[in-house]
């Protein structure tokens, strides 16, 4: 964790944060900025900005250090550890679905390696659907701050960073965003666990939030759009990915798969150990790789999965506790009753849709 993100993080009670029994660590991340990136407290100099009081040199410093532990601690007596590079915003009075919601993807990402596709997409198909989602382009882009609410492996928020310009910070519930921060040697990325019901963030602090495929799996996906959207800056662009309901207008192809699928989720898998289903898919590898190989020789399949790719699809199916689904009319009203405008659906996939909108 950078001491910069003491600029941009809040107490989800909404109380100021401060930083106590740090122990920081040097890195061989450079920065040259020409301006000051924090625009109300320098926690590294330990001091508020304000004109002149701050230096670009104080930003490529502090961009240059890490802080390894440490506690965070807000004016009402809440407190939160910085526990191997990263903030720690994890309730101890989770609900048992969210923690069955945080073990579920924490198993998914377990499995995932650095460089592997997501779902079957590589990289730069992925940072290609982002800019199609963001309707933005490189420049627009360009030395703006986003937050990527549940990034999953970690993987898009740094090519964000690396090859967008993008400063990102990148929050998840699940344990694999340990594996992400490990993972990440860029400066302009941000690692934070915790819940996008509960985002320690200041508000109207990011000029853009991208959320693909997170709030389906949460019990109540609008509450968690009117979370995420406070944190959003006036006349800032948010993006939603979210999948279409189970009709025959959305599978004409595959509607009785899809719901065979979803039956044996909501009564059977999802339900089970986290341990009990990992081993259940273990079990049924074997029955889906030899129908992946057939549809791969019969060419009804050209995209072949590796083991763990189809291990996690396989968990992102059958484990999730909640699937919600929606219509293209919910969505945008979603956003219209938020006081967003340039409210767009912004592609159409077979699984789901994204939508976007500007925050009047």
């Amino acid at each position: 964790m950078k001491h910069r993100l003491l600029d941009l993080l809040s107490c989800p009670c909404g109380a100021r944060l401060n930083l106590t029994d740090v122990e920081t660590k040097p890195t061989s991340q450079c920065v040259e900025l020409t301006e000051v990136k924090c625009k109300m407290v320098c926690s590294f100099r330990g001091t508020e900005v304000s004109k002149g009081t701050v230096q670009p040199s104080d930003c490529n410093e502090c961009y240059a250090r890490e802080i390894v532990a440490g506690r965070l601690r807000c004016e009402l007596g809440h407190e939160w550890t910085i526990r191997d590079g990263v903030p720690r915003f994890l309730s101890d009075t989770l609900a048992e679905d969210i923690k069955k919601t945080q073990a579920t993807f924490s198993l998914e990402w377990k499995m995932f390696r650095k460089g592997e596709r997501n779902w079957g997409q590589d990289i730069s198909f992925r940072k290609d659907l982002f800019l199609k989602g963001m309707h933005s382009d490189v420049e627009q882009l360009n030395g703006k701050l986003i937050l990527d609410a549940g990034c999953g492996s970690g993987e898009l928020s740094v090519e964000m960073a690396k090859n967008l310009g993008l400063e990102v910070v990148a929050v998840d519930l699940a344990f694999g965003i340990e594996k992400a921060y490990r993972g990440n040697d860029n400066p302009f990325v941000h690692f934070v666990q915790g819940s996008v019901l509960e985002l320690p963030f200041r508000e109207r602090t990011f000029d853009f939030i991208y959320c693909a495929g997170v709030l389906v799996h949460l019990p109540d996906s609008y509450l968690g759009f009117q979370s995420i959207v406070r944190a959003l800056k006036s006349g800032g662009r948010c993006f939603i990915w979210v999948y279409h309901p189970l009709d025959s207008a959305h599978h004409s192809g595959d509607l009785k798969q899809m719901l065979l699928y979803n039956w044996l989720r909501k009564n059977i898998t999802s339900r089970l150990p986290i341990r009990l289903q990992y081993a259940l898919y273990l079990t049924l590898m074997p029955v889906f790789l030899t129908i992946q190989r057939l549809r791969l020789l019969l060419g009804i399949e050209k995209n072949r999965r590796t083991l763990r790719e189809k291990m996690q699809n396989l968990v992102d199916t059958f484990s999730p506790v909640y699937q919600n689904r929606h219509e293209e009319q919910e969505v945008t009203g979603w956003y219209s009753e938020q006081g967003f405008v340039n409210i767009a659906v912004a592609y159409q996939e077979r699984y789901g849709f994204g939508v976007r909108g500007d925050l009047a």
